[in-house]
C-alpha cells in the first residue's frame, strides 16, 4: 500500500482553508452571492426586453415602409412620370422617407441608450452594495478573532 506523497500538503491546505473560512459568515456570503445572481438575472431580463422593443420598432418600421412604398407606387401610376407634378411628388416622397428613416434610427438609438443606462445603473448599484456587504463581512470576521 503506497502512501500519497502529497497527503501532508493536502492536509495542510485543508487546515488553512478551514482556518480562513472558519470565522467567515457563510450565510452573509451566500446572501450576497444570491443578490449578485438576482441582479444579473434582472439585467438579462432587461436586455431581452430591449431586444423585443427594438424588434417591434423594426417590424413597425418595415411595415410602414412597405405601406409607404405601395402608396408611392400608386401615386406614381396615377401621374405621368414626365410631369412636373410627378417630379414634385417624387421629391416629397423621398424627403418623407428619409425623415422617417432618420426618426426610426433615432428611436432605436434612444431605446438602446436608455436601456444601457438602466442596466449600468442596476449593476453599479449592486456592485456598490456588494462592496459594502464584503466590508461588513470582513469587519465581522475581525471582531470574532
Amino acid at each position: 500500500m503506497s502512501q500519497n506523497p502529497f497527503q501532508s500538503m493536502q492536509d495542510m491546505m485543508k487546515d488553512m482553508s478551514q482556518k480562513m473560512t472558519g470565522n467567515m459568515d457563510k450565510e452573509s456570503m451566500m446572501m450576497s452571492h444570491r443578490k449578485n445572481m438576482e441582479a444579473l438575472t434582472e439585467a438579462n431580463r432587461m436586455a431581452v426586453e430591449v431586444m423585443k422593443s427594438i424588434a417591434q420598432l423594426q417590424s413597425q418600421y418595415v411595415k410602414q415602409t412597405f405601406e409607404d412604398f405601395s402608396s408611392i407606387m400608386k401615386d406614381t401610376m396615377a401621374h405621368p412620370p414626365a410631369s412636373k407634378e410627378a417630379a414634385t411628388n417624387h421629391t416629397g416622397h423621398v424627403k418623407s422617407q428619409m425623415e422617417k428613416a432618420m426618426s426610426h434610427g433615432s428611436n432605436v438609438a434612444q431605446t438602446l441608450a436608455n436601456s444601457q443606462k438602466e442596466i449600468f445603473d442596476l449593476m453599479h448599484k449592486r456592485y456598490s452594495e456588494g462592496v459594502s456587504e464584503m466590508i461588513d463581512i470582513r469587519d465581522k470576521m475581525k471582531t470574532r478573532h
